[in-house]
């Protein structure tokens, strides 16, 4: 049971919109990033950060939800079940591709699929688009994503490296928690 949220998913909001300005977007990826703070907090992955999983409520304020594909760590980081984990391709980072690549717990994994949800409200796209996982997996391992500043000339330098670093490839180059993106954010 959960409480409703009126405003339909963030993903249908794109729809609507399209590009979303840069104060709009910065506006709802901190409140996913504070949920991020609180779950991580938890010793919580959510594993499947994504605008399909973040609703708006009345105020227009974004709810993180779907905790299906979640994972819970003991106080030494390690996954607390053995179920598998899910994948949401186009959003999820390598080590999720990998057997037993979330195995201990790194807020970096959930920050580098809100640098994508960021990527996508700014640009109106993924940076791999279209391709399949593997293609995903192996073009991400061999190349960074192509800039934000592509698709949208308007995204303060700022900005994209903040995009840029939430999703390299490298779990230990991005940010290593909500609470370090955020004061970049902010």
């Amino acid at each position: 049971v959960m409480e409703y949220q009126e405003g339909g998913s963030l993903s249908e909001y794109l729809k609507m919109r399209g590009v979303l300005g840069e104060e709009e977007a910065l506006y709802f990826i901190r409140q996913i990033a504070g949920a991020l703070e609180y779950i991580h907090e938890k010793k919580i992955n959510h594993l499947d950060v994504k605008p399909g999983n973040i609703l708006l409520n009345e105020t227009n304020d974004a709810v993180l939800i779907d905790f299906g594909l979640s994972k819970r760590y003991d106080d030494e980081g390690n996954q607390t079940s053995t179920t598998p984990v899910g994948i949401s391709h186009g959003y999820a980072p390598l080590e999720q591709y990998k057997r037993g690549g979330v195995g201990i717990f790194s807020p970096a994994t959930d920050i580098y699929s809100l640098g994508i949800v960021m990527y996508e409200l700014i640009t109106g796209i993924l940076p791999f688009n279209g391709e399949s996982p593997i293609a995903i997996a192996i073009k991400h391992m061999q190349s960074k994503p192509v800039s934000p500043k592509e698709f949208n000339i308007s995204i303060p330098l700022a900005v994209e490296s903040i995009i840029l670093k939430a999703m390299s490839k490298e779990q230990s180059l991005r940010y290593q928690s909500a609470e370090e993106m955020l004061a970049d954010l902010n």
